[in-house]
């Protein structure tokens, strides 16, 4: 009997309305399941030099076997990955999460992902139930908005019916567009609503009457418990007792509930006559800043209806980022160019100016034919604004790094920058610089810095992973465990809010317990693996990404592209030292196993991790250092 997995996974030819399917274990034994099964897949089967339009580009969704269980903060996470429009400056592979129950529901119906290619001819909607799927007419549903599409379908399929789906902003092939589920669940990152757009599939709908199977119940659940009391006092800002509550759980069997998801019923709109009741999480709270909160709430629902990026709008375009306001008021651009016409002077806090941009974006309208391109591509086709971007890299706007968002201080963004470096999207950093910045908080929070010091030691082998005196020193080896650990959480799948568990109010001197997810994996599972042994799986995923981007062109000098942000002073005023940081980058590709010229991982580092197969293509076109 298979444990945790379920066993297959769901293939889908659009053009040819084929739908077929394959074993799990084929991918999932090396690569374990989400972003690590994924890239799998898309090493073996996303065609070279075609774009993120192309019918040839693969979708890949994909759960983990964590998904479908009560382990904490599990539940009901995937993966969404792909070429991505996003990325700039071209479209290259990533991946995007999601949370919600959409997952969950997807296991209970007998698959473990979902891989589209190819092109409708016409609108589809994928229908999947209990080991069955077929794909049906969406002709009905082009045009609607996310919420109405989900009302729509269970409408046809009945109560308990789970969907994801695209807004008109992923139907006219929107950059920043989004995947959405439930209110506020969304695959934000990447752009992957105008891949399902492109594909002319609107959703996918799933109903599952199966389970999960775990191989040892009773440790299980003891598993499940222990993680429990490592996070109870899991707090937006992880300093005091408990989270607010008001907010709610943005997944299935999250036991932490303190990142902020707030539900409102029945909120009058300010710019159209109608109510809205939906949620809003993480960054959509910058809306609420808006005047009057109403206008900011109708704001951030019309973003989840249109199927826009919270993101991109918030730290790119506005709020946060200010990238059009800047531009305003540096006389780069005038009211009538950004074509959103009120009875008062724009105001940037303007819940009703943001509505109307985000559709003007969903639509292509006016300036949102620029702005739908995403914020690197918006200053390449003005010609203008570059000075005021909060583009770091790889298509994406700024993301803990020490900068428009403020935190985390000096040097801890040293880890943010080399992370940044080394990705295909926004930075990862929530596990380092983020935690610290947290439960440390200037030495406000739950543990003091002694303690950081004292989890530094134990889990990245020294202090000056974290000292704040620390400077350059040390930086190379932290980042190397969290990408490593990192591709782990998102191949289980468990939230990058709460894991790896590195701090806890419930630990000694404020250790949490970084093998956390490997006690909950071989009880789930049944494979025993210590929490090293699943970071030397996560190794091998972050080389097999590695490989995949050095196919699609990538060499060091790509990495080296977010050297120009980083040397932007800080929020305290300091700014990168660009010798020390080639310095680090050199230490890092070293460590890595990779060529320090190149930055492209060795065939002697491949086949360690057995990826001899990616090391032989890469040889064989001329890539292989």
């Amino acid at each position: 009997m298979l444990y945790g997995w379920v066993g297959r996974i769901l293939t889908v030819n659009l053009t040819e309305e084929r739908v077929e399917t394959e074993e799990t274990m084929r991918y999932a034994g090396q690569f374990i399941g989400g972003r690590g099964v994924a890239a799998r897949i898309a090493w073996e089967k996303i065609p070279l030099n075609i774009d993120a339009y192309d019918p040839g580009n693969h979708l890949i969704f994909m759960t983990g076997p964590l998904t479908g269980t009560l382990a904490p903060t599990s539940g009901g996470r995937m993966e969404v990955c792909g070429l991505a429009p996003q990325t700039y400056p071209k479209p290259c592979y990533t991946r995007s999460s999601m949370g919600g129950y959409w997952a969950a529901e997807l296991k209970y119906a007998g698959y473990d992902g979902v891989v589209f290619h190819g092109k409708a001819e016409k609108p589809v909607y994928l229908w999947v139930e209990d080991g069955r799927a077929e794909l049906r007419d969406a002709g009905k549903l082009w045009g609607l908005d996310t919420f109405a599409t989900q009302k729509a379908l269970v409408e046809t399929h009945g109560r308990g019916v789970r969907v994801v789906c695209i807004g008109p902003a992923g139907e006219n092939l929107v950059r920043i567009a989004v995947i959405q589920s439930e209110l506020e669940n969304a695959a934000g990152q990447g752009g992957f609503g105008a891949v399902m757009g492109s594909k002319n599939l609107k959703a996918i709908a799933v109903r599952g009457s199966g389970g999960v199977n775990v191989a040892e119940p009773e440790a299980f659940l003891e598993a499940c418990r222990y993680v429990k009391r490592l996070t109870h006092t899991y707090a937006l800002h992880r300093a005091e007792a408990d989270p607010d509550p008001k907010c709610k759980a943005c997944t299935m069997s999250c036991t932490v509930k303190g990142c902020g998801y707030q539900v409102y019923r029945d909120v009058p709109g300010k710019l159209y006559p109608r109510s809205y009741t939906g949620a809003v999480h993480c960054v959509a709270g910058a809306f609420a800043q808006c005047v009057p909160w109403e206008a900011g709430f109708e704001a951030a629902q019309l973003s989840n209806l249109l199927g826009v990026n919270h993101w991109e709008l918030i730290m790119g375009f506005g709020q946060w980022g200010k990238w059009l306001k800047n531009l305003k008021d540096a006389g780069l651009i005038t009211q009538e160019e950004i074509g959103v016409p009120l009875e008062y002077p724009v105001e940037f806090d303007s819940g009703e100016f943001w509505s109307k941009i985000i559709h003007k974006i969903a639509y292509r309208e006016g300036i949102g034919r620029v702005l739908a391109e995403g914020l690197p591509r918006a200053v390449d086709i003005l010609g203008k604004g570059k000075e005021f971007s909060t583009h770091v890299a790889h298509g994406f706007a700024t993301h803990w790094d020490g900068h428009i968002f403020g935190a985390p201080r000096f040097p801890h963004w040293i880890v943010s920058a080399l992370t940044w470096a080394m990705d295909s999207r926004d930075s990862n950093v929530h596990g380092y610089a983020q935690e610290i910045t947290y439960w440390w908080n200037d030495g406000k929070g739950a543990v003091t810095m002694e303690q950081v010091e004292k989890v530094a030691r134990r889990v990245y082998g020294s202090e000056k992973a974290v000292s704040l005196e620390s400077g350059y020193e040390y930086k190379v080896q932290p980042t190397i465990w969290h990408e490593n650990n990192d591709c782990v959480k998102d191949s289980l799948l468990t939230c990058d809010q709460v894991f790896p568990v590195l701090y806890s109010r419930q630990g000694e001197d404020g250790y949490g317990d970084v093998e956390a997810d490997a006690v909950l994996f071989t009880a789930a599972t049944g494979i025993k693996a210590t929490g090293a042994e699943l970071n030397r799986v996560g190794e091998r995923v972050f080389n097999l990404e590695r490989a995949i981007a050095v196919r699609e062109g990538r060499t060091r000098r790509d990495d080296e592209t977010v050297i120009p942000y980083f040397k932007k002073p800080d929020y305290q005023g300091i700014p990168m030292d660009e010798v020390k940081f080639l310095t680090l980058m050199d230490e890092f590709y070293a460590l890595r196993g990779w060529d320090v010229k190149t930055g492209i991982p060795t065939r002697l580092k491949l086949e360690e991790l057995n990826l001899g197969f990616a090391a032989d293509e890469l040889g064989r076109i001329g890539k292989l250092p």
